[in-house]
């Protein structure tokens, strides 16, 4: 099945996947910057242990440049169990330089402390890491009732304190099998924090995605009339989507090259960019910008302003989704017409 829409198709699928791997490289950066992985971490291991934690982040504290000083409320501690926690040398030595920003999850962070946080933070060592903080005991040689006394001591507001009961009751005398209750309890929560930590970048590559579109001109309307009434256009397009679908490394890598290559769209010869129509392109000509770019009439603006709005949507499914769909649209291309039934 090899078809002027299949191709065209084909063609659209790869400029898809060669900017929503542009996009994705864009908000990484940009979320590393801004400390974005180590401030969810943060903020999802205090709605776990302390119970208060508010995900929304406004853009003055993500671009903050110095960090502030705990603002402890009536009633609440004056450093709370996520700041202990993180303070411990399991979680602490995660962090950049081996030791943790000072307040980490107890006082608003600057982007370089919060670049500075751990990334990441293993369901075996946070456990480690809250045991330590309930029972200190350098020796390594805490039992099970010292850690059951030491719950039974919270106040019976204390967010740990029921679902620690609940880990106590179900792990016996076994203070092992406490401990792997506390990993999946803080695995199964940290899961849930992924997923919204996924959203929020979600926006912001939405953001980024909409600032290149218009930098860039990146319109799929244009591009889907170009590849479907330029035959070169769409054989050259083709021949790369063609040799991104047969990549045999992991899927990782496979995207790796998609995003080193980035140019090959635009070497293709596909419509990115701003270029000039050709009546504005004659030397006596006097177009205004809008004219010049072919917006002159509102039409033509409507239509331009939904190519890039199709064009920034584009992204949202992120690079491997659109890898796999050329995979499979290159498979679909070269299996050929269906046999006629005898």
């Amino acid at each position: 099945m090899d078809s002027l829409i299949l191709q065209t198709v084909i063609g659209l699928v790869f400029a898809f996947l060669a900017f929503s791997a542009l996009i994705s490289v864009l908000t990484e950066a940009v979320a590393r910057y801004i400390g974005l992985r180590g401030e969810y971490l943060l903020r999802g291991i205090r709605s776990l242990v302390d119970g208060k934690s508010d995900f929304a982040l406004r853009l003055p504290d993500l671009v903050r440049r110095t960090s502030q000083e705990p603002a402890v409320k009536p009633g609440e501690p004056a450093q709370p169990m996520v700041t202990q926690i993180v303070e411990q040398p399991m979680v602490s030595r995660s962090a950049d330089k081996g030791a943790a920003p000072a307040n980490a999850g107890n006082a608003k962070l600057s982007a370089k402390d919060r670049r500075s946080l751990p990334s990441y933070v293993s369901g075996r060592s946070f456990a480690r890491a809250l045991i330590g903080v309930l029972v200190p005991d350098s020796t390594g040689t805490t039992t099970i009732d010292q850690v059951r006394a030491r719950v039974d001591a919270l106040e019976a507001g204390n967010p740990l304190k029921q679902p620690l009961l609940g880990l106590l009751a179900e792990a016996g005398s076994d203070v092992a099998k406490f401990r792997t209750g506390v990993e999946e309890w803080y695995d199964d929560h940290m899961a849930r924090v992924s997923g919204w930590y996924k959203r929020h970048v979600r926006w912001i590559s939405l953001g980024l995605a909409s600032i290149v579109v218009v930098l860039f001109n990146v319109n799929v309307i244009e591009l889907t009339r170009s590849l479907y009434t330029d035959e070169a256009l769409r054989g050259a397009v083709i021949a790369q989507a063609t040799v991104k679908s047969n990549c045999s490394g992991t899927p990782a890598e496979c995207l790796n090259d998609v995003r080193q290559q980035i140019r090959d769209a635009r070497a293709s010869g596909l419509p990115i960019g701003w270029g000039v129509t050709a009546t504005c392109s004659l030397p006596d000509s006097s177009c205004n910008w809008v004219e010049r770019h072919g917006m002159a009439s509102v039409s033509s603006f409507l239509l331009t302003l939904l190519g890039w709005l199709l064009m920034a949507l584009a992204t949202l499914p992120g690079a491997r989704f659109w890898f796999d769909a050329l995979s499979r649209l290159g498979t679909l291309r070269s299996s050929g017409p269906k046999p006629r039934a005898v």
